[in-house]
């Protein structure tokens, strides 16, 4: 799985803009993680829903290819259950709840460095390939 963990993180820009890390792949699941700074705050100096979303949706692409199949998201969800703010450390993990031949779906908590959840988040992916088809 590292190749998959070394690649996305590396050539995925806006996750890297972001300054979101994946921190662990292993099949079907991954963590990533983000720590809350000026950049990720809205207008009310809180996290921006789409921070979260973005923190969430790097840790489902990661689980989501971490079978060495390129797999891209066909459809996602998010309910935020309470507020982040700034010096947060937020954690999104993901978890595989459902696979078959070309569908997968996942599971994401988005958790705060208190283990309180921050939001749930699901995701489908479409299931492309094998991953030495596009790297």
């Amino acid at each position: 799985m590292s190749n998959i963990k070394e690649f996305i993180s590396k050539n995925d820009k806006y996750a890297i803009h972001s300054e979101i890390k994946l921190i662990e792949v292993s099949e079907g699941h991954a963590r990533a993680k983000m720590v809350v700074e000026d950049i990720h705050l809205n207008g009310l100096k809180l996290v921006h829903g789409g921070a979260i979303f973005t923190l969430a949706d790097l840790a489902f692409a990661a689980a989501a290819n971490s079978r060495q199949q390129a797999a891209v998201g066909i459809n996602a969800t998010i309910s935020y259950i309470r507020p982040a703010g700034m010096g947060d450390i937020l954690y999104a993990e993901a978890r595989e709840i459902f696979s078959n031949k070309s569908l997968s779906g996942y599971m994401v908590e988005v958790k705060n460095q208190s283990e309180t959840l921050v939001a749930t988040f699901q995701g489908t992916a479409y299931k492309k390939g094998p991953w030495t088809d596009y790297i």
